[in-house]
């Protein structure tokens, strides 16, 4: 299960949101927002009905929930549903130098918050903060025990565990938590031309490449809002050309072998333009083109569009450089279509893609594989969906080729798109918005990613241009 944080480019950061069954940290030097971030993130699953513990050291729960009000938060209404308990826990118990005789553990702790975890069935487990809690060690190696038997036994119960934790301003090393953890959310502050500005980066993901680079956010009544910043690309040595000037030049010049781009859509956006230009970039570069047919994408329909564009692809049909292979036919019904679907995805489907790769490479060819990923995921069921997308990928890996997949993000859950996110090399989404139509680069092998642009369309090619 994959909890949203409630803040659409921090779930972009975090590789779709936070994982059940892992453990997340947020670090940041006092002052900077960490509590107040975790009381949106709080915010974010409890608008989902998912119950949220939320544990602090310092702050009696009364001064919390009023500091929720001052952001109209309205805790208290989500107690009131039974879905939210906050609590004060003492780390520190009374009577005992710990320093002196370092018996402090976590039994206590683990032991009532599993109590009040099982009470409310919590999903999420927020405690806040956990900086007191390695005061009160003298050695590391003990810290380090108690600190992996404390994540252990929370997201064991299949919840999430989100730990605040204060750093140094000018903290140059990574602490026990760091490693320990699945992920790390670093927030800081600085003042910027006599104003204060705050930072935020993700140097740590288990689930997903980190993005290190710092994108600026700010924190009001209106909730958190993240100003993704853009990050250059490392140039890439091999590199395919995808075919649309700008965007190869934003990503480094292209496309690595070996990759599987993402392209999500939006459902309303018509991404065929983009498409036919990376398809017909490819042509003329005599790439070996396979094409997963379904009921979008077919081979009367690519004809067809190719012939309103002026471009006759019939001398590259007759050489055999494309090849169609047809999951099913659009006249069967639904569930013909899904016994087919289901037979072709998980046996034939791959066997037959990576003959054809083997042959267009004896034929010194690179090639290309397209496909619409979107009635695979209404017709497969999500295990052999998942899994003809693994094993797809492997294959474009082992292969040296290029997949490009496209999806639309609307049409999936949340979780399932997390997953194929986290295998993609490359996720460019293409979407719409105001009549305007949006490309952006959300994560790629050159560590490449840029804000939305808007893209002009032609009817000649090239068909697409990125405008800055």
């Amino acid at each position: 299960m994959i909890i949203s944080t409630g803040i659409d480019e921090l779930d972009n950061m975090i590789d779709g949101g936070l994982r059940t069954g892992s453990c997340y940290a947020i670090k940041g030097s006092a002052g900077s927002g960490k509590t107040v971030l975790s009381l949106f993130m709080a915010l974010g699953a409890l608008k989902k009905d998912i119950p949220v513990l939320f544990i602090s050291t310092e702050v009696d729960p009364e001064k919390l929930i009023m500091y929720g009000d001052s952001f109209d938060m309205n805790l208290k209404s989500y107690i009131d549903k039974g879905l939210l308990s906050i609590e004060k826990m003492s780390l520190k118990p009374k009577s005992a130098s710990l320093v002196q005789t370092d018996k402090f553990d976590l039994s206590g702790i683990i032991a009532r918050t599993q109590t009040k975890m099982k009470s409310l069935n919590a999903k999420l487990v927020i405690f806040d903060s956990i900086s007191a809690f390695f005061a009160e060690f003298v050695y590391e190696k003990t810290a380090r025990s108690n600190f992996m038997d404390f994540i252990r036994e929370i997201t064991d119960k299949k919840a999430v565990l989100l730990l605040t934790s204060e750093s140094q301003v000018n903290e140059e090393y990574s602490t026990i938590e760091e490693y320990l953890v699945d992920g790390v959310i670093k927030i800081r502050t600085e003042l910027k031309n006599n104003q204060m500005i705050k930072r935020i980066s993700v140097p740590k993901l288990r689930s997903a490449k980190p993005i290190k680079f710092e994108n600026r956010f700010i924190i009001d009544r209106d909730g958190v809002t993240i100003l993704r910043s853009e990050q250059p690309p490392l140039s890439i040595i091999d590199a395919e050309k995808i075919g649309v000037e700008k965007l190869d030049e934003m990503l480094g010049g292209g496309i690595p072998a070996g990759s599987v781009v993402l392209i999500e859509t939006d459902g309303e956006t018509n991404y065929f333009p983009l498409f036919l230009q990376i398809m017909c970039c490819n042509l003329e570069r005599g790439t070996g083109v396979i094409i997963h047919s379904n009921v979008h994408m077919y081979s009367a329909r690519i004809i067809e569009e190719f012939k309103r564009v002026d471009c006759d692809i019939t001398p590259h049909l007759n050489e055999g450089n494309i090849v169609f292979i047809d999951k099913y036919n659009r006249s069967v019904t639904a569930v013909e279509a899904r016994e087919m679907s289901q037979l072709m995805t998980t046996d034939d489907m791959i066997s037959v893609t990576v003959e054809l790769m083997q042959a267009f490479q004896k034929s010194k060819q690179k090639v290309i594989l397209f496909g619409d990923l979107t009635d695979d995921t209404n017709i497969l069921t999500e295990p052999n969906f998942l899994r003809y997308f693994a094993l797809q990928s492997f294959n474009i890996k082992e292969q040296r080729a290029i997949a490009y997949s496209f999806i639309n993000f609307n049409a999936i859950s949340r979780e399932m798109l997390a997953r194929l996110r986290n295998t993609a090399d490359t996720i460019i989404r293409f979407s719409r918005s105001d009549y305007t139509t949006y490309i952006e680069c959300l994560k790629s092998s050159s560590g490449a990613t840029f804000l939305p642009k808007v893209v002009k369309f032609k009817d000649k090619m090239p068909l697409i241009e990125i405008l800055d």
